[in-house]
Formats: C-alpha cells, structure tokens, sequence
C-alpha cells in the first residue's frame, strides 16, 4: 500500500515537473544539480538548431528570453484544445506574452517528436521559415507539450523595445 502510494505521488511529481516551470534558486548548488525534462532539452535543441539556420543566412543569433519560455509552456499546452493562433479564449496567441515587444510571431506544430523534425517541417513551409530567418526579432521562445504521445510545438519570436 505504502510503496504504491510513493509510486503514485512519483508519477505524480514527474508530470507536475514536466509541465510546469520551476522556481530554482540562484545558487551555485542549484545550478550544478538543475535537471532539464525531456521536453525542456527539446525546446533547447530547437533553439540550437533556429540560431544554426539563421547563421547560414549571416542573421544574429536569437535570445532565450525566459518570460517568452513560459508564454510558449502555455500556448503549447492551449494547442490540445484548439489548434489555431488564436487561444481558446478567442484572444489572440500574442495576448500570452507578458514582456513589452515591437514586433511578434509565432509558428505552431504537432505531432514531431523531435527537435530536428519539428524543425524540418518548419524549414519546409516558408511562413514557418520566414519567421525563423526574420531580421525583425530578436528573442525567441520555445515550448513543447506531450499530449498522449502527441507532441504540441510553439515558437514564438519577439523583437524587444
């Protein structure tokens, strides 16, 4: 009974973990032991393999912007329910970014279960590739959720004031 109880709240944590952001505290400790989910490694590699394209084109590489992070954690999330670029409030998708921009873009996908296929398939669509190699941003974020085995993907882009 114990010992399904400790499984139980482990399965538990593991999910509430991989969905959520953490609150890590600054410290040197901290930063030596922080554990990435799967889905968090992937957003990164994303990120990774945006800032390669956008070399191939001479274009700065973007920035990680934390708040934009989150944003995206959100969206991807609001995905399983309705899939559009505008949320399931009827708001638009850029209403989730809570930081001041000039300038915006998102690009959504499902179903890649893995970062260099969630980028092929962006790459292969020009609105997709066009926001990626978009002089006008200068920040970008990633989110990705698992939904039964279904990975929702978002990236949003944002040119800072």
């Amino acid at each position: 009974m114990i010992r399904n109880i400790f499984i139980i709240f482990g399965c538990l944590f593991l999910f509430v973990r991989c969905s959520t952001a953490e609150v890590i505290e600054n410290t040197e400790e901290s930063e030596t032991n922080i554990e990435k989910s799967p889905a968090q490694g992937m957003e990164m590699q994303v990120v990774e393999i945006v800032n390669a394209e956008r070399k191939k084109q001479n274009l700065d590489p973007l920035s990680v912007d934390e708040s934009l992070m989150k944003s995206c954690d959100v969206r991807a999330k609001e995905l399983v329910e309705k899939f559009s670029h505008t949320r399931p409030d009827g708001n638009s998708c850029f209403t989730s970014i809570v930081t001041t921009y000039n300038a915006a873009g998102e690009n959504i996908a499902y179903g890649q279960n893995s970062a260099q296929a969630v980028m092929t398939s962006w790459m292969n669509s020009e609105g997709h590739r066009n926001n990626i190699l978009s002089d006008s941003y200068t920040h970008i974020g990633v989110g990705c959720y698992d939904n039964n085995n279904r990975q929702y993907w978002v990236q949003l882009f944002i040119r800072k004031k």
